[in-house]
């Protein structure tokens, strides 16, 4: 890739000093022909090897545009949270509303912090940034955005019940 990265770099160089290069002289790079070629050349090499260096173009370009490359959740099946609730370094967070609460919820959940609530934020921001949340609502999708908001506030250790509670095959508790 390095090769085809220099004959492409040449031809640019070499077409940029034919098509707009200085004919004044007064441009060190682009008034020789042969430091147009070989300066086009050594950076279509860097280019080029760039491009090959990284594990596929669509991982490359996907990594140079996208807008954070590190994950903000990580969605786990009802399965993976029984299995992580069993840690007690896992925190699990119900993000539902009250209504949906008193209707049942998972034994192990410490924090019910609704998220269409106004102060969802300030509640979430009382809590260790550094801790393991495992966050659940009813289908996946509110958990998921409560997800994506915490890790904007410097959280980076969160799990995603998939499906939500109702893919939960596991006890529910109620309060009376």
């Amino acid at each position: 890739m390095t090769y085809l990265g220099i004959v492409v770099g040449g031809v640019a160089g070499f077409l940029y000093w034919k098509f707009i290069g200085c004919a004044s002289g007064t441009c060190p790079i682009t008034s020789n022909k042969f430091i147009s070629i070989a300066y086009g050349a050594l950076l279509g090499s860097l280019l080029f090897s760039s491009i090959a260096g990284s594990a596929t173009r669509k991982s490359f370009f996907g990594n140079l545009f996208s807008k954070d490359s590190a994950s903000s959740y990580l969605n786990i099946s009802p399965e993976e949270m029984m299995n992580l609730t069993s840690d007690t370094n896992y925190i699990v967070i119900d993000v539902r509303t009250p209504e949906e609460w008193r209707s049942g919820y998972i034994p192990e959940t410490k924090y019910f912090i609704d998220y269409n609530s106004q102060d969802f934020n300030d509640k979430v921001l009382k809590l260790d940034t550094a801790g393991k949340y495992i966050i659940y609502c009813r289908s996946g999708n509110r958990s998921a955005r409560a997800c994506k908001t915490m890790h904007n506030l410097g959280f980076r250790h969160l799990y995603n019940l998939s499906g939500g509670i109702i893919k939960w095959n596991g006890d529910l508790k109620k309060d009376k």
